[in-house]
């Protein structure tokens, strides 16, 4: 019998617990809002999974499939919530399975309908500090990617080893959690994995050509907006974009249109904190980026979002965007100085 308590579960117990899902059963996967390539990698896979082992799971998204993730196998099954739709699903489903969250603001309004709901929850992610909202969670701090977790979790509930399909969804999770297999924890562990899926039939040229040579020509003159708004604080190691409403709107761009702008600020000597800060209309979007000397996480956390130590996010609502900027400029001053403070006192 499952526990029915929240609780921290091994490998082995998530492997256990997704494993425990009835055949015929109807099962939500589901990830957070404005999924990026771990999320809809991770929630495919497992999606993938539980359908060969005839399960009746449904990936059921907070927001829409990102435009560059929509060639993942699988990704034109995944339903877009809809409380017309989803509401009598969501209260009555039987077991669900959380990827790359671990906080249930991240996934509302699905969060509200599950946690409400007695249905049997398993999270498997990699950011800290998780809320206790199921009965199974595995997290793993020390994992570059959630994709790199369920290749452990999955890998015995697959037999005859990782299709190909989700190989790829595997795959592309870690290359674009990774930075391309240049941040922090990509060591020879996760190569070993990495290969293990190149060996089922994911394609590594492929993934690149669909992430990010399939660039709209607005996308870059926006990107190039950007980065001509660059200013420079703290001696030079602090970068800060900003892109006003009128920016994003006479491209015709989203939030999803901003991803990965924020990493060319890392690329400038002498930077070591990159921000990206964009209003969006209904709120500012803050990114938060760094080359492991400031703990941004932090920072984002007092805005009230959060993500990794080095890479981080927050939304700020009711502020106007010159406010924003001047208010980040300022606590990261404040963090730097604190952190100077705590270096040379003895």
């Amino acid at each position: 019998m499952m526990n029915t308590q929240p609780s921290l579960c091994s490998v082995d117990g998530v492997t256990d617990a997704i494993a425990s899902i009835p055949r015929g059963e109807d099962c939500c996967v589901t990830t957070h809002r404005n999924a990026d390539g771990d999320a809809m990698g991770s929630a495919l896979a497992v999606w993938h999974v539980l359908r060969g082992r005839g399960v009746n799971a449904r990936v059921i998204l907070p927001t829409p499939v990102p435009s560059n993730l929509a060639w993942l196998p699988g990704a034109n099954s995944a339903e877009v919530f809809d409380a017309t739709v989803h509401n009598s699903y969501l209260e009555s489903v039987p077991n669900a399975v959380v990827v790359d969250l671990n906080t249930a603001a991240r996934f509302a309004p699905v969060s509200d309908l599950l946690i409400r709901s007695s249905c049997y929850r398993i999270v498997v992610d990699h950011h800290v500090e998780p809320e206790m909202f199921a009965q199974c969670i595995h997290v793993n701090v020390e994992s570059p990617a959630t994709c790199a977790i369920l290749v452990d979790v999955l890998k015995s509930l697959l037999p005859d080893g990782f299709s190909k399909e989700i190989a790829q969804c595997l795959y592309t999770g870690i290359y674009t959690d990774t930075g391309g297999f240049r941040f922090p924890r990509t060591n020879g562990s996760l190569f070993r994995a990495v290969g293990e899926l190149v060996d089922a039939g994911a394609d590594p040229v492929l993934t690149h050509e669909q992430l990010y040579n399939q660039t709209p020509r607005s996308r870059l003159v926006l990107l190039g907006k950007a980065l001509a708004s660059m200013q420079f604080y703290h001696q030079g190691a602090t970068a800060v974009m900003a892109l006003s409403q009128s920016d994003l709107t006479s491209h015709g761009a989203t939030s999803e249109d901003l991803d990965g702008f924020v990493h060319h600020t890392l690329s400038i000597a002498g930077v070591d904190a990159g921000i990206l800060i964009a209003d969006l209309g209904q709120n500012v979007k803050i990114s938060f980026r760094s080359k492991g000397q400031m703990y941004v996480r932090d920072i984002a956390a007092s805005y009230g979002g959060g993500g990794h130590v080095y890479a981080a996010g927050a939304r700020v609502e009711g502020l106007p965007l010159d406010d924003v900027v001047a208010s980040v400029i300022e606590r990261v001053g404040l963090y730097r100085d604190s952190a100077r403070s705590m270096r040379s006192t003895p």
